[in-house]
């Protein structure tokens, strides 16, 4: 039985609207697919959306679990933060040392934060960046299409925009306590159009001390699920062990670009190196208490 895939959205994005189209293609494909929809994303967010987001991923984690399902958790964008504080404990490996069955047996990192124990969003953006909207204990995305959807076409991007939510606040502010990329093995989907997560930061997070990703890339934007739903779906299904679906590389104009060049281009974003550069800091400190403890919007 092909293992069950779990899609945790990123900000902003509900995981049963915006990611319909690789949903549906991961199914026909013949897997089973739980989209989730994240209690910190609503009209009126609550203040508690980071933990009521992790218990709700763990708790759909380890329903297929117990049903003896294998688990492929696919994270987009800031999913891979709350989605893998939701991992702890459950993973195949994990539970079956405990007697039980079932359980993650990989992680797929979409354009998503993957960083170290004590790492924030804020922290490692340096703040909130300059296109999020912070209204006290909520916030939400301003030129959406610039900086989600610059790949996708007017229809679409209209259509994913009447879906999005604001959201809580809180999310953005509280650390990592579990880098699941450490502990279970771990595909990652670097998108070199990425506005909301800069590709010289995904650099900096699968090039990281221990760091072991398996690299897929494309020429996607933040949306590789709406611009490349069917390279996007390869990828998730190669994660999940299909040996005849053959790697390729996402459509892209041009030449595939160096890792070199990607961090010498410049963009009309401001903060595009804030992500690495950020955590090129913290991990030379060797992740001190200070830098768990910070609070990036009082800085």
């Amino acid at each position: 039985m092909p293992p069950t895939i779990i899609i945790v959205p990123g900000a902003w994005h509900f995981g049963t609207k915006h990611y319909k189209p690789l949903t549906e293609r991961l199914e026909s494909a013949g897997y089973k697919v739980i989209p989730l929809d994240l209690p910190s994303v609503s009209d009126n967010p609550p203040l508690t959306g980071w933990k009521d987001d992790i218990t709700h991923i763990a708790q759909t984690i380890e329903q297929a679990a117990d049903r003896g399902e294998d688990v492929v958790l696919v994270m987009h964008s800031r999913g891979g933060h709350c989605g893998s504080d939701a991992a702890q404990g459950l993973s195949k490996t994990d539970r079956e040392k405990a007697g039980k069955r079932g359980g993650i047996v990989r992680c797929v990192f979409m354009c998503a934060f993957a960083a170290p124990e004590g790492l924030s969003v804020f922290f490692a953006t340096n703040g909130p960046d300059e296109w999020i909207d912070v209204k006290h204990t909520v916030c939400s995305p301003t030129r959406v299409g610039e900086i989600f959807y610059n790949d996708c076409s007017p229809e679409q991007i209209e259509a994913a925009k009447r879906d999005i939510k604001p959201q809580s606040t809180l999310c953005f502010l509280l650390p990592l306590t579990y880098a699941a990329w450490k502990h279970i093995p771990s595909t990652y989907l670097v998108c070199e159009k990425d506005m909301g997560i800069p590709v010289v930061a995904q650099e900096a997070m699968i090039s990281q001390p221990g760091a072991d990703f398996t690299v897929e890339r494309c020429g996607a934007s933040h949306s590789p699920f709406l611009s490349m739903p069917d390279f996007t779906a390869e990828v998730v299904r190669r994660a999940a062990g299909e040996k005849s679906v053959r790697a390729r590389r996402g459509a892209i104009e041009g030449l595939p670009v160096s890792k070199l060049q990607m961090c010498n281009v410049k963009s009309t974003r401001p903060s595009t190196k804030r992500i690495s550069v950020v955590l090129d800091g913290y991990l030379k400190t060797a992740m001190t208490p200070m830098f768990a403890n910070a609070n990036p919007l009082t800085r």
